[in-house]
């Protein structure tokens, strides 16, 4: 078994397929997640050899897992206790969650930054390719009517809500920012023009929390990286935005627009479910610290309050990050944002890895672990910092020895 192809069905199955109907017309949600987990752990029989780095399959690093797992578990206490929700059916509720055992699996496998890059790479063309298709076939994807009602756009078809739903664009922004970190590093018209073209992807999938991130960085790299024909570029790049502003007018007015109009809105989702989750829908300062717990619905009254908070329009799923806050606790916070301040705060890590951490940083609102997809995410970031953390240990350990001898 190649650790690429490993690494790249792992990735199917976070993006659960894409949601195709071809094949969710056949298997059920529950089905793809339980696959997803024979597969996951597969890895350790496919890649059971003796010769692997001992320090990077360790506790240390399996120690974010190890918290985000007990802070659910400790929610769970909160439904039960004031959310009426029993034990077995928040077990069952929360039941993505345990995709993390993918953190350890990858550890075990130890694949290549290689390896992950290139997995990504074919994820994000998949995923290019289905969101390409379902403005041709609005029926390719399959969705529940749940997911769609909890995505409101005004004065647009179910083809305009589908676009939002195309699984793996949080992958697609890892590799966009890997691109991005490759041509500032040493420039190639190849991984230049690969990464401009993901980034046009971006902006016509519309998704304002993902475009507020990687814009700016793509302005940043305009600044940084190094070529001969950087004036010419630079040239060329000012002129297409401008073209390209001006040939879609209409649908930066539109967004432009909508963003002053959700923001200037005491009505707006967002900032109902901020005021909300915040005021009103925790019971005491347990609840506050540890998590309410994750809701099922219709089987509890917590469960049954998830519902009524949909029919207002109040989704935990607008707050991203805050929102693991509202169900999960602050340990779970705690061990993820330990991550991203310490790729952030050391030299060793590359570019790219400290992009994805500011974008984390700025706009929460995007980034989650309640689905395979989102947990993929941030077991990849983490993965990656204990990669990196790895060849600084042994770089310097090296540099000590060869010290040493002299």
């Amino acid at each position: 078994m190649n650790k690429f192809l490993y690494i790249f069905i792992c990735l199917l199955f976070a993006v659960n397929f894409w949601d195709l109907a071809v094949i969710m017309n056949v298997l059920t949600a529950d089905i793809m997640l339980t696959l997803s987990w024979i597969w996951i752990l597969s890895g350790i029989y496919f890649f059971n050899e003796n010769k692997r780095r001992k320090a990077l399959n360790s506790f240390r690093y399996n120690k974010p897992a190890v918290y985000i797992i007990l802070g659910v578990f400790i929610s769970m206490f909160s439904a039960l206790y004031f959310g009426g929700q029993a034990f077995m059916t928040t077990l069952v509720a929360q039941r993505s969650i345990y995709t993390f055992m993918f953190l350890p699996a990858i550890l075990f496998v130890q694949p290549t930054e290689e390896d992950i890059v290139k997995a990504l790479k074919w994820i994000s063309i998949g995923t290019i390719i289905v969101w390409v298709l379902v403005h041709v076939k609005n029926d390719l994807i399959k969705l529940d009517k749940e997911k769609i009602d909890q995505f409101d756009i005004e004065n647009k078809d179910i083809s305009a809500k589908l676009e939002f739903y195309v699984n793996g664009i949080h992958l697609v922004v890892i590799y966009i920012y890997f691109k991005i970190y490759e041509y500032i590093k040493k420039f190639s018209w190849t991984t230049f023009i690969e990464a401009s073209l993901l980034i046009i992807f971006l902006v016509l999938y519309q998704n304002r929390s993902m475009i507020l991130g990687v814009i700016p960085v793509f302005l940043y790299s305009m600044y940084q990286f190094k070529s001969h024909y950087k004036t010419s570029i630079l040239v060329v790049v000012s002129i297409a935005i401008i073209v390209g502003i001006i040939y879609t007018t209409d649908v930066w007015q539109l967004m432009i627009t909508n963003t002053q109009s959700n923001l200037g809105e005491s009505d707006y989702n967002r900032w109902k479910a901020l005021y909300y989750y915040f005021r009103e829908y925790s019971s005491n300062w347990f609840c506050y610290i540890f998590g309410n717990g994750y809701p099922s619905g219709g089987n509890s009254p917590l469960g049954n309050l998830m519902w009524a908070n949909f029919t207002k329009g109040v989704f935990s799923s607008d707050l991203g990050m805050i929102g693991m806050w509202v169900d999960f606790g602050i340990i779970p916070l705690i061990a993820m944002y330990s991550i991203i301040i310490s790729i952030l705060r050391h030299e060793y890590f590359p570019l790219y890895l400290k992009f994805i951490c500011l974008h984390i940083l700025f706009v929460p609102t995007i980034f989650h672990f309640w689905s395979n997809s989102g947990i993929s995410f941030f077991v990849i970031l983490i993965y990656l910092r204990a990669y990196y953390t790895e060849q600084n240990i042994n770089l310097i350990r090296d540099v000590r020895n060869y010290n040493s001898e002299l």
